[in-house]
C-alpha cells in the first residue's frame, strides 16, 4: 500500500523543478526526468501536462517548457511606513525603488519592530530627494553603525531611511527590487556596513526563500557579479555541494592567514 504521507502534491513537484531548474531558464522533459528519477515516464508526462493547465509552466513548444511567472510572482507586503515613502518619491518622478527587509519580510522569523527602510534612488536626484525626506520628518543616512542606527531609530521612532545612489535598475518592478535584488542588498549591508539585522535572521530568509522556491539561485549568482560579491553569493548557493573535508580545507586556510 503506498504511504499517502510520501506523496508530492502538484504544487511540490512544480517547487522541486523551480528549485533545480531556475525561474528563466528553458526545459525539456530529459531534464524533469533527472530531477525525479525512479518515476514511470507517464506520471511525469502527466504532472508536466497539468502544470501547464495550472498555470505553474508554460509550454514554449512540443517538449520544450519554461516556469509560469504567475506562480512565482508573490506579492509584496511591505509596511505603512513603506507605503507613505513611496506615495512620496512617485510625486518627484525621479526613478527608485524600496529593498531589503520589506521585500523579504513574509521570509523574516521575527520582523523588527523599527528598521532603517532601504531605498535607491537615481544618483542625479539624491540630494532633492534627501531634502524631500527631511522636510517629511525622516532621517536620513548613507551609511552607519550599529550603535548610531539604534539610537536613531529610537530619536526618531522608526522612520529611518537608508539612501542609496544607484544608476541602474534592473531587476527592479514597480518600484520594488527582486526577490534576488532585494536579498542581495540585505547581504551587503548586513555583513559590509554594519544593517541593524542579524546575520542568523538573515541565513533563515534564505532558508525560508529556498524552501519555498521563492528565489531564483541562479540569477542571484548572476546578480552577485553587479557588486563584487560573486564568491560570496556563490559560496552559499553552492554549499550544499561542498564536501565536509573541503570546508575544513577552508578553515585550515582561513586560520593560516590570520
Amino acid at each position: 500500500m503506498v504511504n499517502m504521507k510520501q506523496r508530492m502534491s502538484l504544487g511540490e513537484k512544480f517547487n522541486r523543478i523551480l528549485k533545480e531548474i531556475g525561474k528563466n531558464t528553458l526545459f525539456n522533459i530529459e531534464d524533469v526526468k533527472r530531477i525525479f528519477p525512479g518515476k514511470k515516464d507517464s506520471t511525469i508526462y502527466w504532472d508536466i501536462s497539468k502544470m501547464v493547465e495550472d498555470g505553474y509552466l508554460i509550454r514554449i513548444r512540443n517538449g520544450l517548457y519554461k516556469i509560469g511567472d504567475a506562480k512565482t510572482e508573490m506579492p509584496v507586503v511591505i509596511s505603512y511606513e513603506s507605503k507613505k515613502i513611496i506615495t512620496l518619491l512617485e510625486e518627484t518622478g525621479f526613478a527608485f525603488y524600496i529593498s531589503g527587509i520589506d521585500i523579504l519580510s513574509r521570509y523574516l522569523h521575527h520582523i523588527p519592530e523599527n528598521y532603517p527602510f532601504m531605498v535607491f534612488v537615481d544618483k542625479i536626484a539624491a540630494s532633492e530627494i534627501n531634502e524631500l525626506l527631511v522636510r517629511n520628518k525622516y532621517m536620513v543616512i548613507q551609511s552607519f553603525s550599529q550603535k548610531n542606527v539604534n539610537n536613531a531609530l529610537s530619536l526618531h521612532e522608526g522612520k529611518v531611511v537608508l539612501l542609496k545612489e544607484t544608476e541602474s535598475f534592473e531587476n527592479v518592478k514597480d518600484h520594488f527590487a527582486t526577490v534576488e535584488k532585494a536579498f542581495l542588498d540585505l547581504f551587503f549591508e548586513i555583513t559590509r556596513e554594519n544593517f541593524p539585522l542579524s546575520l542568523q535572521e538573515l541565513a533563515r530568509v534564505y532558508q525560508n526563500l529556498v524552501r519555498n522556491a521563492a528565489i531564483d539561485l541562479k540569477h542571484l549568482v548572476k546578480i552577485a557579479y553587479t557588486r563584487n560579491m560573486q564568491f560570496d553569493i556563490r559560496f552559499i548557493v553552492e554549499s550544499k555541494y561542498l564536501s565536509n573535508d573541503a570546508r575544513k580545507f577552508v578553515d585550515m586556510i582561513q586560520e593560516g592567514m590570520l
